[in-house]
């Protein structure tokens, strides 16, 4: 009685999966016709989407800033600024120079 028991919890699973994995095998479409997948929104509406989010967000931000007496900023500030700390960041990182040492 344990032997079936065991064929069945073990066994069963075992040759759904092995099924499964010769019947993927054997397709020869893409996966994304498999399963009738088609995605829900288009890069460029993808692109919209994000622009539209960050001029809220700068705008947000403005109204803040207006709020506590700061000029307002616009997108290609904030890009400077996010550029001047990534380049920074990326000299914090990076290893000390060799040749200074040398001199």
């Amino acid at each position: 009685m344990q032997t079936y028991f065991l064929a069945m919890e073990l066994g069963l699973p075992a040759l759904l999966l092995a099924i499964a994995l010769a019947g993927a095998g054997l397709h020869r479409g893409g996966y994304s016709r498999l399963l009738d997948w088609k995605p829900t929104r288009s890069p460029q509406r993808e692109v919209e989407l994000e622009l539209g989010e960050l001029d809220q967000m700068l705008s947000a931000q403005n109204r803040y800033r207006r709020e506590r007496g700061l000029p307002a900023r616009s997108l290609e500030d904030v890009s400077q600024q996010a550029w001047a700390n990534y380049n920074l960041y990326g000299e914090m990182l990076s290893p000390p120079d060799d040749r200074r040492n040398d001199q």
